[in-house]
């Protein structure tokens, strides 16, 4: 069995928790934030109203908190965008500390070996 595994040192984490994450990030982006789990992973962007795209991430669920894994070099710039929003939601985005590494598996077992079924989306709480 061939499993490959790497570093996206390209990709960094957005943390975006207090009570109102979920539905603060429901209005915002192109996913539909609520069918993310500990056990389901999706992908969503955040588009202009006019429905041009700015950000794209990978989100997952950790514990009370969304995971954003978004590009490394315009995490501050997406944090920012997504700060904009905030209003009176009560939540907060931040840069986790110390950074979590974002890897990639990949390759024949790859969702075995690290206990996943091989569907899309799948993934395991941390």
């Amino acid at each position: 069995m061939q499993r490959h595994f790497a570093v996206l040192s390209h990709r960094a984490v957005l943390a975006l928790s207090g009570p109102d994450r979920t539905g603060f990030l429901q209005g915002l982006v192109s996913a539909d934030i609520e069918r993310a789990t500990a056990e389901r992973a999706l992908w969503g962007a955040l588009l202009t109203p006019q429905g041009h795209f700015l950000y794209d991430f990978c989100l997952a669920v950790n514990g009370e908190t969304l995971w954003l894994d978004c590009e490394a070099e315009r995490r501050d710039a997406f944090r920012k965008r997504l700060a904009r929003y905030k209003l009176r939601n009560k939540v907060d985005l931040t840069a986790p500390a110390p950074d979590p590494a974002v890897l990639a598996a990949f390759g024949e077992g790859a969702c075995e070996a690290l206990g996943l079924p091989a569907e899309p989306g799948a993934a395991r709480g941390f």
